[in-house]
């Protein structure tokens, strides 16, 4: 009540504040407390209407969560229940489970106990084999020791994996040693290796003794250990690569192994530097020896075993290959600052090589003595000596005597091959020959370029020389070059499309896509690297173009000579000549004998001393200048009567085609201009005033309509009116 009445009167105190001027608000403060009543008693009103509802409502939403509330005390008792038995579930398990986990510990135990047990007895067995001297079982057992050998591999336990090996090792080397000698005893037996004296019994052999090499054969097979054999191909042909071989193919090439090492090392006569050919025959004679009889003798016992994928023939000639690598590995740090030692180590190295690919059928997969010179140094040294011997070759062939002088060849008798361009080819032959082999492109496209950089010096060289000659080029060197470049650039577009040199365009597209993609930060692909051509196709189209430059001058030169002589003859009085019924017969105008004797000599000459490819292109060069030249200087500088017009006719039919015609069925088409003049010269008049009135007209269609009528092809209708003018009965019209 207390508070009640101190509402009041903070009330009135904050109406009034402390100034009694403020008493007149009361009035309105007395209205407001009046409005303020009313409101509330109408509110108590509306509460009272309204309350047994809501309260209603308010009760039967309590009874409801009262309800789900029970529900959920019922549903986590249950759970509880539930979890409770769970766990007791799960405490019998564990208990179960440690019983398991210690028996599969015991059992783990046992196995291990049992397995080195069973290695002890496999080790009791191999000894009592070999006491008894039962090899069979001693094989047996040392085959079910590798068995377990390799199963354990895989195993975490260190202690047994290394207890194993250590055993199976052991015995394989005591295994090792007692089959080795048995093996070499019997070699000796069968006079292995074949060399020399013993090669006769090759014939003859012991039988006993072939039988017990089979069978020991067999038992070195199984001697081996996982490691020691490889079934995949190998992909690389470095020296590190070379596989070991199987272990009889290794105790057959023992006995030659001692040999070539007496023979080829230390102060041996046969161990000499400037004759590695010695040591490189040895080791083909010794595979052409024996390869018959390992494959006769030993790959039947590999076939029938499980070591069928053994070649026995290449693991002989791999593991004799091997020495002469070896060999070639040690002395090309010797040999390779003395340039004519390394030069011919080189050479040797890669006859024998390509001895052994072609001749003997050694696996390109296999590596051999390209593997010692492809590697850095050595490599390098190789293409700079190639770049050398390859520039003196050249030069002795371009300055030799007979340089120039034709030579045969089969089947290409029209191509005047002279010793100059068939030594060059040579020398680019023999260098595919030395680099074909090559297991890396990249190395093959370093000798490509090489040769591409000798056929451009070449090419310069003969440019050198031509600008040395100032004579005739019909007896200068300019028919010989230019015989020479034909054959060589025909040649190389023949080398373009082979298989070796498709692949090294394929290869360097390759590499230049790649470079250029690196250059603009673009992601290589092999698509963009896809180009058609050769790799030749640069220096074919320089050695065109020189080609095409001397073809030009050689028929210019002709030519000129031949317009030199004509003079008599384009000034010749033609509209003065007797007709052919006036003369007895008719003959070649005596002013145009020179002209045609100089052309007759110099066809003749570019006969003799041009290819015939080249000839052909030469002689219709002239043909089409003399053409066009006697066209512009006889005919339309000229003036023709009757007599005259047949004259010139009979010269160029009986006398011009006739030369031609010696090397072209039909030489009257290589003359067009001249023919169809001589046709136009003479037509019967009446025929010539009809086809002038359509040339003199505006339809130039018509006209050319008109002229194919008549024979005329390749005159356009302005300079057949001309022709038609230059005859004298229709300038008289």
């Amino acid at each position: 009540m207390m508070d009640i009445k101190q509402q009041v009167i903070d009330r009135f105190n904050e109406l009034l504040d402390t100034d009694l001027k403020n008493l007149n608000k009361m009035a309105q403060f007395h209205e407001q407390l009046q409005l303020e009543k009313r409101q509330i008693e109408e509110s108590l009103t509306m509460a009272s209407t309204e309350a047994p509802s809501k309260i209603k409502a308010a009760v039967a939403n309590v009874e409801l969560i009262k309800t789900d509330i029970e529900n959920s005390i019922e549903m986590s008792e249950k759970l509880q229940q539930s979890i409770t038995e769970s766990l007791q579930r799960d405490n019998k398990t564990k208990s179960i489970k440690a019983i398991i986990n210690n028996l599969e510990e015991l059992e783990r135990g046992l196995s291990y106990l049992s397995l080195i047990k069973s290695i002890d007895t496999i080790s009791n067995d191999i000894e009592s084999a070999m006491s008894s001297g039962n090899d069979k079982t001693m094989i047996n057992s040392f085959s079910n020791l590798v068995e377990i050998n390799c199963q354990l591999e895989s195993s975490s336990c260190q202690n047994l994996v290394n207890f194993v090996r250590e055993t199976l090792h052991f015995w394989h080397n005591h295994l090792k040693d007692k089959f080795s000698k048995e093996y070499m005893d019997v070699l000796k037996n069968l006079k292995w290796p074949f060399c020399g004296d013993n090669l006769s019994t090759l014939a003859s052999p012991n039988s006993d003794a072939l039988n017990k090499f089979k069978i020991l054969t067999e038992y070195l097979l199984q001697l081996q250990l996982p490691q020691e054999t490889d079934k995949s191909s190998m992909k690389s042909n470095s020296l590190a690569d070379f596989l070991p071989v199987s272990l009889p193919i290794h105790l057959l090439v023992h006995p030659l192994r001692q040999r070539f090492i007496y023979h080829f090392s230390g102060n041996k006569q046969t161990n000499r530097r400037d004759k590695p050919e010695w040591y490189f025959t040895q080791i083909l004679s010794w595979i052409r020896d024996h390869e018959s009889w390992i494959e006769k003798n030993v790959q039947p016992v590999l076939n029938s075993s499980e070591f069928s994928y053994i070649n026995a023939k290449v693991e002989f000639m791999r593991a004799l290959v091997k020495l002469a690598v070896e060999k070639l590995q040690t002395d090309l740090p010797i040999v390779q600052y003395d340039d004519a030692l390394f030069a011919h180590l080189v050479d040797e190295a890669l006859a024998f090589e390509r001895d052994l690919r072609e001749n003997l059928f050694y696996p390109p997969n296999q590596p051999a003595t390209v593997s010692v010179l492809t590697q850095a140094q050595s490599f390098v040294k190789w293409i700079n000596m190639e770049k050398k011997y390859a520039t003196e070759k050249m030069d002795a062939i371009l300055s030799a005597p007979s340089s120039w002088e034709r030579i045969t060849v089969a089947n290409v008798e029209d191509m005047k091959v002279t010793e100059c361009a068939e030594s060059f080819l040579t020398l680019l032959t023999t260098m595919n020959e030395r680099y074909s082999h090559l297991p890396q492109p990249g190395h093959r496209l370093q000798f490509l370029e090489l040769q591409l950089e000798l056929i451009d010096d070449w090419r310069v060289r003969l440019l050198q020389l031509l600008h040395q000659s100032c004579e005739d080029p019909l007896h200068s060197l300019i028919p010989s070059i230019l015989n020479s470049v034909n054959y060589v650039l025909n040649v190389l577009m023949e080398w373009g499309v082979t298989v070796h040199f498709l692949q090294l365009h394929y290869f360097k597209k390759q590499c230049e896509a790649a470079d250029q993609a690196t250059d603009l930060g673009l992601d290589f692909l092999e698509d963009s690297a896809e180009e058609s051509g050769t790799v030749f196709d640069d220096a074919v189209a320089l050695l065109k173009r020189l080609e095409k430059e001397l073809l030009e001058e050689i028929s210019d030169s002709v030519a000129l000579e031949v317009k030199a002589r004509s003079r008599p003859y384009r000034t010749d009085k033609w509209f003065t000549m007797q007709n052919d019924k006036e003369v007895a017969s008719l003959s070649v105008t005596p002013r145009g004998c020179v002209m045609f004797e100089e052309l007759a000599s110099r066809l003749h000459v570019m006969n003799e001393v041009l290819s015939l490819p080249l000839f052909n292109q030469a002689w219709r060069n002239v043909a089409s200048q003399l053409d066009q030249y006697l066209f512009e200087g006889v005919v339309l500088e000229n003036q023709f009567n009757a007599g005259g017009s047949i004259q010139l006719k009979y010269d160029i039919t009986r006398n011009l085609f006739p030369l031609f015609g010696l090397y072209t069925n039909k030489p009257e088409s290589y003359f067009p201009l001249l023919r169809e003049s001589c046709l136009l010269l003479n037509m019967l008049l009446g025929s010539v005033m009809l086809l002038m009135e359509v040339l003199e007209g505006d339809n130039e269609e018509a006209a050319k309509e008109v002229l194919a009528d008549v024979g005329v092809f390749s005159l356009p209708p302005s300079s057949a009116l001309l022709v038609l003018k230059a005859r004298t009965d229709v300038a008289m019209q």
